[in-house]
């Protein structure tokens, strides 16, 4: 199992990193892989699978959480050597937020 996040933020402007895998190994098939989001203030985090120069995304999916919620995602998924996972942040908020990625 593998952790990734970069713990709990304050007031975090548009287009920060909430968690980044960093590059992955190849993955023989699916690999577990779970998201976890909690904000006290309304956000639009967008989850996204990088290539392996980490120069565009492969595939992306926004979320909208309400202030003071979580949302927890799990999805099978298979990577190339070398793609990674992070989620962004697409608005500066003021309040807290955390992302963790957890890969088993």
């Amino acid at each position: 199992m593998a952790w990734f996040t970069n713990g709990i933020l304050t007031n975090p402007a548009i287009n920060t990193i909430l968690a980044d895998s960093g590059a992955l190994p190849e993955a023989g098939g699916p690999v577990s892989t779970r998201v976890i989001v909690s904000s006290t203030v309304i956000c639009a985090p967008i989850l996204e699978l990088r290539d392996a120069a980490n120069s565009a995304n492969i595939s992306s999916q926004a979320f909208i959480l309400a202030a003071n919620t979580s949302l927890e995602i799990e999805l099978p998924i298979t990577w190339a050597a070398g793609e990674r996972m992070r989620v962004r942040l697409n608005a500066a908020i003021t309040g807290l937020i955390q992302v963790s990625i957890i890969t088993s």
